[in-house]
């Protein structure tokens, strides 16, 4: 079965994740509002495990800034093309710790020369063991404004 969610864009002139609370503390609209999202899609995020459930405080769940900061960065991934499905399996990765080489099924990556990063890496200089990407089969499903190239053919 395939399932859909709604997923909205924030309101015109309003950036997503700017608005909070000054508590800490919100409820599902607040949050909804908040993200510049719908409390359907929250929903939905967490029937699929992808964002936690509130803390119940009596009948009303509150959410948290976890909750924000995690709802933000699902949200950016959708932006950036990954689907539900693939949000799924990407949160189940982290949750049991694995490493990025053996979600996508590669095998794990050689130790780099210590100096080896340089300002052609980008954002990614800072990390010990990448090398830059080599556009392939396997690389053709994660979305080409993840590797700021164009998309695979």
């Amino acid at each position: 079965m395939v399932r859909s969610s709604v997923h909205s864009s924030p309101p015109p002139g309003r950036r997503r994740g700017t608005a909070a609370p000054a508590a800490g503390r919100m409820t599902i609209d607040e949050l909804a509002r908040a993200q510049g999202t719908t409390t359907r899609h929250i929903r939905d995020l967490q029937t699929r495990r992808v964002l936690p459930h509130p803390v119940l405080v009596g009948r009303t769940g509150s959410y948290d800034a976890a909750h924000a900061a995690r709802l933000r960065a699902v949200l950016e991934l959708q932006e950036a093309g990954f689907s539900l499905a693939a949000i799924e399996v990407l949160v189940r990765a982290w949750e049991r710790g694995a490493a990025l080489h053996e979600v996508l099924g590669f095998p794990p990556p050689p130790a780099a020369p210590s100096g080896r990063a340089g300002a052609e890496d980008g954002e990614w200089a800072d990390l010990d063991h990448w090398s830059p990407p080599r556009r392939g089969a396997a690389l053709s499903v994660v979305p080409s404004t993840v590797l700021a190239e164009p998309a695979a053919s």
